[in-house]
Parts: structure tokens; C-alpha cells; sequence
């Protein structure tokens, strides 16, 4: 029998529209309708992201970030 996780999602309300039109669901369909609509544009992508990730390039050495310190102190003093 093959492992699988369940994973909860939250998608926003204009998401759910956006898969009503591109899958034809009616606005009064079960939740499953949408579920199942979800899951077929995760696999309908050929697999899971870390499976399709590509191996990043070798990058050249950079100067490390340095925060911004005078926004940072306006920024405290707007704070307090």
C-alpha cells in the first residue's frame, strides 16, 4: 500500500471562482467538486515540486546584506 500525506488547504473565495469557471463547477456544487478540482491542477502539473526541482546553478560570491540602518532607527523612533 503506498504512503501518501493529506494537507489541508485554505484557498481565498476568488480562487473558488476562478476554479468554477476553468472547470465549469456550479456555484452550488459539494465541496469534493472543489477538492477534487484543486487536486487535479496539483497533478495535472506532471508531480509534486520537489521532484521536478532543478538543481541551482553555482552562484558567485556576493557581499552580504546589509540592513538599512537609518530606516531601521526611523523606524523605532516611530514606535515609541
Amino acid at each position: 500500500m503506498p504512503n501518501y500525506d493529506s494537507r489541508r488547504v485554505t484557498i481565498s473565495y476568488l480562487a473558488v471562482e476562478e476554479l468554477q469557471k476553468m472547470f465549469g463547477i456550479s456555484e452550488d456544487a459539494p465541496t469534493q467538486a472543489l477538492s477534487a478540482a484543486v487536486e487535479k491542477l496539483i497533478f495535472s502539473s506532471g508531480g509534486n515540486a520537489q521532484s521536478q526541482a532543478k538543481p541551482s546553478a553555482p552562484t558567485t560570491p556576493t557581499a552580504p546584506i546589509q540592513p538599512n540602518k537609518i530606516g531601521l532607527a526611523n523606524m523605532a523612533k516611530n514606535v515609541a
